[in-house]
């Protein structure tokens, strides 16, 4: 069955407010964890919708690679192998130097957590409004192919 204008247009503007309400989310826990002086990170935000037809088949969200590496505290030299103990915390200081910055660093989670409540949440919307079209189109085949006779 092909899709009305309707559905399609549907479907788009949620998955495009849903890109918007994430980038959103992201960009609070970016500053509630104090990530980021000159705001880099935050401006670097944007997203895209690829299409296949008329459904929506990706949503792109894009921005700077090193918000994974604070997210998963690694960086200037310290590998993310190496962030498993202090004994490797302390190799890795005595190879690159103990003013490096890195001893100690900590990962400011504000990635995953919200990536997979969204993720679902999106799931939910969409397949939520395409139940909405389905009653529709039942109805209106109904409507349209049913003669009750008395």
């Amino acid at each position: 069955m092909a899709k009305n204008i309707n559905t399609v247009l549907n479907q788009r503007g949620i998955a495009d407010d849903w890109a918007e309400i994430t980038i959103e989310r992201w960009k609070k826990a970016i500053k509630d964890k104090g990530i980021g002086v000159t705001q880099s990170l935050i401006n670097s935000f944007n997203h895209e919708l690829q299409m296949a037809g008329n459904d929506v088949k990706v949503v792109i969200i894009r921005f700077n690679f090193y918000g994974r590496f604070r997210d998963m505290g690694v960086g200037r030299g310290l590998k993310a192998y190496e962030r498993g103990s202090n004994k490797q915390n302390l190799i890795a200081a005595k190879r690159y130097g103990a003013n490096v910055g890195f001893v100690g660093r900590q990962p400011k989670k504000w990635y995953n957590k919200i990536k997979t409540a969204e993720t679902y949440r999106l799931g939910e919307l969409l397949a939520t409004a395409e139940g909405k079209q389905l009653i529709q189109n039942i109805e209106a085949d109904f409507s349209n192919n049913l003669t009750l006779k008395f």
